[in-house]
């Protein structure tokens, strides 16, 4: 059935063509649709990279294209373009080069149509009879009873493959659905030219809007239609009720709560490529409840320029005011949610020095948080662990300065009690006119609990660079981390108020540092000997490293909510 498969695929790219959008053939009354105006110019972003290129030429890749059922494909491609005449880039054109869309129903059992629209009528003839051919004569090689079946309805050839799939010829136009009734439908939706199309749809014409101009490919989600669900509103109602999802998801959340559709589009771009998603709602309408995800003042920064250091693998920069929520908790936590939370933090005081007051920290903790996560330059023990661990490095903007130095007493205070259990050591340096405090474990000294030696990938360490409060995981990573704080404070911020980053490059050093259980699985899986096990894993890295980055972000403008993902070659 596999193969049957991939033969009623080539029915699905081997025929189409004729009217200027394919769109007008889809029914309104679907709640996705997707839709490529150029499939040629879409599969060539992809396959004209330079990393796609190289990619062929791994060895994980070359097994995937030397398996049976690639090599069945591209045989049958081939037979395909000996018996059209053309190669499969010109092909396309010919009979999908006006488009390809897609509708159908979320819920199994629910109609959906795919209709693919040529500029060669003949061409798009020629290899919609070709596939009937082909998928005929693999059901007869399986020893199927089903057949191909046609008939001619309303001046369309129809062909019957059996329950739940069939297709349409109409001129230059080939449909396929899994639904007689649907496909019909669509026939007279666009001999018609009713407003039953979906192409007269307002909120596709509104979503098409707020995307940017000229994409590979779109997907709309009719989200008005989905809200009416009541799985869907039952996960809208328990969402806004805890308090978690509300702290770390809940701008996002609610944006889709009011939004009536959702629209995505996929770009390429002079350095790469762009997946772009928005919704028709923003921060204008958040409950006053929800400042602690955007500036509540206008022309403040959303966030703060990402910090890079040398060896960098990944970095986020967020806004989120901790301080705003914890004095809000009120109306933010639920009754018996709020309660535990106070309890746990009174029972967390009895054990803080002094008067420190835990909850008064969380109400002075910054709204900026960045973060970073980096290789090593040098591994910070002699004593080197059995699985190592990237360094990371968090930076946070105060409210006030005595949340540094409320922090400082509480990690000086778990730093001694550590200190008994596993022998750490505190220290303190200077570095670049700042005060570093930091942790270490004790070389030498069995621990029962770490017989890995996984503890000797971290020195914990703290500091406070001018108006923010700095953690890391390593010395190492503090004073890169101090240095980036530094280095990007007058560097101009951005009005999106999550971004992340993460750097191709910098990810590779990981294999390298990571090579044994990547090795072990070639061995095993590939029959292969260390050596060459080991040149796998290598090449594998070395194309990793020229992959750029992948840059993403959230905006929540005034009526417009935007996620991003850009790849940078």
């Amino acid at each position: 059935m596999f193969r049957l498969g991939l033969c009623v695929a080539a029915v699905f790219v081997l025929a189409s063509a004729g009217r200027a959008d394919p769109l007008q053939y889809v029914p309104d009354s679907v709640q996705i649709v997707g839709k490529v105006d150029s499939p040629r110019k879409l599969i060539e972003a992809f396959t004209t990279l330079e990393a796609a290129k190289e990619a062929r030429e791994l060895a994980p890749i070359k097994q995937v294209f030397d398996s049976t059922i690639a090599r069945r494909f591209f045989q049958m491609l081939g037979h395909v373009e000996r018996e059209l005449g053309v190669k499969w880039p010109d092909l396309l054109d010919q009979i999908a080069g006006n488009g390809i869309a897609a509708g159908g129903h979320f819920g199994d059992g629910k109609p959906a149509i795919l209709v693919m629209e040529g500029k060669d009528e003949k061409q798009v003839e020629k290899a919609f009879h070709l596939a009937i051919e082909i998928i005929g004569d693999e059901l007869q090689r399986q020893g199927s009873p089903l057949r191909p079946k046609r008939e001619m309805k309303d001046g369309a050839e129809i062909v019957f493959f059996g329950d739940g799939l069939l297709a349409a010829r109409n001129g230059s136009t080939v449909l396929v659905s899994t639904k007689a009734e649907f496909l019909e439908s669509a026939l007279r939706v666009a001999a018609a030219r009713t407003p039953g199309s979906i192409r007269h749809k307002k909120a596709l014409a509104d979503a098409e809007k707020l995307l940017p101009k000229n994409p590979l490919a779109v997907l709309w989600i009719d989200f008005a239609s989905v809200k009416k669900d009541q799985a869907t509103q039952d996960f809208f109602a328990n969402t806004r009720k805890d308090f978690l999802q509300t702290l770390v998801v809940g701008s996002t959340i609610d944006c889709l709560r009011r939004s009536e559709f959702v629209a995505a589009g996929l770009y390429q771009e002079k350095t790469g490529l762009r997946f772009a998603l928005r919704l028709p709602a923003g921060r204008s309408e958040f409950p006053p409840d929800f400042a602690f995800h955007v500036p509540p003042e206008k022309g403040k920064p959303g966030s703060l320029p990402l910090l890079e250091p040398p060896g960098v693998v990944a970095s986020q920069s967020i806004y989120l005011d901790i301080g705003y929520y914890w004095k809000h908790r009120d109306t933010l936590m639920p009754d018996e949610m709020r309660k535990q939370l106070d309890d746990g933090i009174k029972n967390l005081e009895k054990f803080l020095p002094g008067n420190t007051k835990f909850g008064e920290l969380l109400g002075l903790w910054g709204p900026y948080h960045r973060g970073v996560v980096l290789n090593h330059d040098t591994m910070p023990y002699k004593t080197v662990p059995s699985v190592r661990f990237p360094a990371f490095g968090y930076a946070t903007t105060m409210h006030d300065p005595k949340f540094g130095s409320g922090v400082d007493s509480i990690i000086r205070s778990a730093g001694f009690v550590a200190s008994l259990q596993f022998g750490l050591k505190q220290s303190e340096l200077v570095h670049d006119d700042v005060k570093i405090v930091a942790y270490r474990f004790p070389e030498g000294k069995p621990l029962a609990d770490d017989p890995d030696n996984i503890r000797y990938n971290f020195e914990f360490c703290f500091a406070q660079v001018d108006d923010q409060f700095v953690a890391a995981s390593t010395i190492e990573a503090c004073k890169k981390v101090i240095g980036e704080v530094r280095r990007t404070a007058k560097r101009p911020a951005s009005p999106a108020v999550w971004r992340g980053k993460l750097f191709a490059a910098g990810g590779s050093k990981l294999l390298y540092d990571l090579p044994d259980p990547l090795i072990t699985d070639a061995i095993l899986t590939g029959g292969l000997s260390i050596d060459e096990a080991r040149k796998q894993v290598d090449a594998i890295g070395e194309w990793i490293k020229k992959l750029g980055t992948v840059h993403i972000e959230i905006d929540e403008t005034e009526k417009t909510y935007k996620f991003d993902i850009v790849w940078t070659k």
